[in-house]
């Protein structure tokens, strides 16, 4: 609880996969509605670029995420060498 009121912990990335599923169920459903509509190629498109755009502005997002985590591993293994006296 102290990681979240504190914000060391990131609770963003877990939001990020809730929105990447719900991104795809919205491509689904975009999809069926062009179906319905006729629109056979333009459902096929909204399937394939839209899954594939959704996959990647959530990696892209949770990249952000980790490239943070990693830093934060790296600030606190400089100031674990700081402190015990190794330059």
């Amino acid at each position: 609880m102290q990681d979240l009121l504190g914000f060391d912990k990131m609770v963003t990335p877990i939001i990020i996969r809730i929105l990447y599923f719900l991104g795809l169920l919205g491509v689904l459903v975009m999809t069926v509605v062009s179906l319905f509509q006729g629109r056979i190629l333009p459902a096929i498109g909204i399937l394939v670029f839209g899954a594939i755009m959704v996959r990647v502005y959530s990696e892209l997002l949770i990249l952000l995420f980790r490239i943070h985590d990693n830093l934060v591993s790296i600030n606190q293994q400089m100031k674990d060498r700081n402190s015990s006296g190794q330059l």
